[in-house]
């Protein structure tokens, strides 16, 4: 038994403590921005600084979050990998998945989700160089919510104190 409970407890990753201030951040920071760019603000320019700042940042997080989950891998690969296939074949898609993608943990998959949903409102907003409401809403609001998913999953390995 005593051989047996260590190696389950590497079956989950560890608890990221700065997980949760930066996927937190990132939730506001598109709640704002979405928000701005709706009303007509400077952030439905897509060449507005504003706009530049907000994906400059989304990819700067995601980059520094998913090099953190792959150093802390749980063992157990996310049931659910194999839909990620779907996201890099969408025509739309800037999402490039690593080779060992099969392999990531459910922290991983979140994040490459908020990649996703990333990637697909920046190239709305890019393709005519606004973001409209009828763009705004729906690809917000999948990417609100994917950026919840990771919240959500990255807080279900949280230890209680």
């Amino acid at each position: 038994v005593a051989l047996f409970v260590p190696a389950c407890a590497t079956l989950v990753a560890p608890y990221d403590p700065r997980s949760d201030p930066s996927l937190n951040k990132r939730w506001e920071d598109t709640a704002k921005f979405l928000a701005a760019a709706s009303a007509g603000g400077a952030e439905r320019s897509y060449r507005s600084k504003e706009a530049v700042a907000y994906y400059a940042s989304t990819g700067n997080v995601l980059d520094r979050l998913t090099e953190r989950a792959k150093l802390t891998r749980g063992r157990v690969p996310c049931p659910t990998n194999e839909l990620l296939e779907s996201f890099a074949a969408e025509p739309t898609s800037k999402t490039v998945l690593p080779e060992d993608y099969r392999k990531l943990d459910c922290r991983e998959f979140q994040l490459y989700g908020v990649r996703f949903y990333s990637n697909q409102l920046e190239y709305a907003h890019e393709n005519d160089g606004t973001l409209n409401r009828s763009e705004a809403t729906p690809l917000g609001g999948a990417l609100k919510a994917s950026v919840l998913g990771a919240i959500q999953t990255f807080v279900a390995n949280k230890p209680s104190n």
